[in-house]
């Protein structure tokens, strides 16, 4: 091979170049991507945790049920969802035409085909981080809660001023690699909806994978990584700006 130096690199700068369209529109659509399923998994992850550390009966059947789906590979999840969100044939368009509704092109059509996406990802993986910060609040000792309740605290206070504080390591680790893992989609659209309609639900790990090896473009494959990589680590060090610190009640 011929050393290229920059070369690769300039092409992901040159708004010209194919190269440059397709890599921004696909890093555009991962940033989507993580807007969309970040606030979700761990806003579902924190009520699904609270509620099932309380006195709720058969908390550890719900535990068992909800952690179980991350047991299974990419391959399956995805294929389950595509099954049940086929536009002619799917069991949830089903349950839609008997209560009056007409189909939706789930796969094929915007803004659905995010949503089913990013369906398919939370109940695929949410259980993990409802694991993670149920030991989290396993791990808050009963003395503050009992100490707030004798100063007339509600159950809200409880959890603004007492749960959340007390949690903040765990949220950091639970936000920083679920935007890492976000970052990372790559299964779900590819056998989901093969990054349609127009391209738009290609993530940018797809598109490096279809520019190396169904383009045969290694360069500007290699380069895009290292430039995802880059933007990863910038965002992880935002987070980490904004999320670390000692706890404070």
């Amino acid at each position: 091979g011929t050393f290229a130096g920059l070369r690769n690199y300039k092409v992901l700068l040159d708004p010209s170049t194919v190269q440059y369209v397709y890599y921004w529109q696909a890093l555009r659509n991962t940033l989507t991507f993580v807007l969309i399923s970040v606030p979700v998994l761990i806003g579902v992850a924190l009520g699904l945790a609270v509620l099932l550390t309380g006195k709720m009966p058969g908390r550890g059947v719900f535990r068992t049920v909800f952690f179980m789906p991350t047991a299974l590979t990419v391959s399956v999840v995805a294929v389950i969802w595509r099954w049940l969100l086929n536009a002619n044939h799917g069991y949830v368009n089903y349950l839609l035409s008997k209560l009056g509704v007409e189909g939706i092109a789930w796969l094929t059509s915007q803004p659905w085909a995010w949503a089913s996406i990013a369906i398919d990802t939370v109940w695929w993986t949410v259980g993990w981080n409802m694991i993670l910060l149920i030991n989290g609040i396993n791990g808050i000792p009963e003395e503050l809660y009992e100490a707030s309740r004798i100063d007339g605290a509600t159950s809200w206070q409880l959890f603004r001023y007492m749960t959340l504080p007390c949690l903040r390591p765990v949220m950091f680790y639970v936000g920083i690699t679920t935007v890492i893992a976000s970052f990372n989609l790559f299964g779900q659209p590819q056998l989901m909806t093969g990054g349609g309609p127009t391209r738009s639900t290609l993530p940018v790990m797809l598109h490096i994978y279809g520019e190396a090896w169904g383009n045969y473009r290694m360069g500007t494959a290699t380069a895009m990584a290292y430039a995802t990589a880059l933007f990863m680590l910038v965002v992880t060090a935002i987070q980490a700006r904004f999320m670390s610190g000692s706890i404070e009640y």
